[in-house]
């Protein structure tokens, strides 16, 4: 799967940024996703977050991404201030790591992995924050 063709995604313009970064995404300005008052809409902000934590499991899991099913549960948002121009996508794991949840997965066929997902204006400054809660079951 590659998470840049979804017909979602592709309407963003999400771009993957280069491995040697620290970042996963960019989202360019474009005017189809401006809100009344002319910053990044927050649905925009929201699927480049979405897409960013979703690519960084299939980075993270990619010696089973074949074998197993992941599904959004749950995410908690804050926003931090107006996005404006490009805006760049981080994750991380919140309070566990590949091998723990690999571990879990094998032994118990699912598992449930937090991923923390900030993005960041062109000064680097986060505008937004949030964890997705992703259920993962092995087929």
């Amino acid at each position: 799967m590659n998470t840049i063709d979804l017909p979602l995604n592709k309407h963003t313009g999400l771009k993957k940024m280069a491995k040697s970064t620290d970042y996963i995404f960019t989202m360019p300005p474009d005017e189809k996703l401006l809100n009344h008052l002319g910053t990044l809409h927050a649905g925009a902000l929201f699927i480049l977050a979405e897409a960013t934590s979703g690519e960084f499991l299939l980075e993270e899991f990619k010696t089973v991404v074949n074998k197993v099913v992941p599904v959004v549960r749950k995410a908690e948002i804050k926003f931090s201030k107006p996005a404006n121009g490009i805006v760049y996508s981080k994750a991380d794991y919140v309070n566990s790591d590949r091998e723990e949840a690999l571990l879990e997965l094998e032994s118990r066929k699912r598992t449930n992995i937090k991923v923390k997902v900030d993005l960041y204006n062109t000064s680097r400054e986060r505008v937004f924050s949030s964890v997705f809660c992703w259920f993962i079951i092995m087929n």
